[in-house]
């Protein structure tokens, strides 16, 4: 019973992560400007490079790290590519086991939108410029540019072109707190 209840945990969050990403490109009616970092950063990249895989970033050794040795998961196999973007996600999910319920247990995941051409860098930096919603916090030491959504309990980060959203925590998204979110931004930071 608390297998099944880890695997509806684990879908409900790939669900959300996507929902996210569109709700947050859609939501142009609030915003606020970002345009002098994410100007900067795409003089430093002027070709797109190879798009990185969520997976090759976010490991079942890191999942460890955050969820414990009875972390499960990996690779979903739901994905929003376009022909600008290649959108990836890696998910992680505690197994089910005596000190874990539906109420206790905690998820990880890594959602990664790489850019394949100049229009997908374009959508990733209005997404931390313009589009960004008003509602999110602001966040620093990560990438060229960050935020947290409470609503969705993410860590959005804008990094060498590509947008990043961390998760980790409850399964119930609003549950979940930054502080916890950085601790597996920490261990991602530097494969991003």
């Amino acid at each position: 019973m608390k297998r099944s209840w880890m695997h509806v945990g684990g879908a409900v969050l790939v669900v959300v992560a996507i929902a996210a990403v569109v709700g947050v490109a859609v939501n142009s009616n609030k915003h606020t400007d970002n345009s002098t970092v994410l100007s900067q950063s795409t003089t430093k990249q002027t070709s797109i490079s190879k798009p990185k895989q969520a997976c090759l970033i976010f490991t079942i050794d890191d999942a460890k790290q955050v969820l414990g040795e009875g972390a499960s998961g990996g690779e979903t196999g739901a994905s929003a590519s376009s022909d600008d973007l290649e959108v990836s996600t890696c998910s992680y999910t505690q197994t089910a086991g005596a000190a874990t319920s539906a109420s206790t247990s905690k998820a990880a995941s890594l959602l990664v939108r790489a850019p394949r051409t100049a229009e997908g860098v374009a959508s990733n930096q209005t997404q931390f410029g313009r589009l960004k919603p008003a509602e999110v916090q602001d966040v620093t030491g990560y990438g060229e540019a960050a935020f947290w959504s409470q609503q969705y309990g993410q860590l959005n980060i804008f990094k060498s072109n590509t947008w990043y959203i961390v998760s980790f925590g409850p399964i119930t998204p609003s549950s979940r707190t930054l502080d916890q979110t950085k601790q597996l931004a920490d261990i991602l930071i530097n494969k991003m």
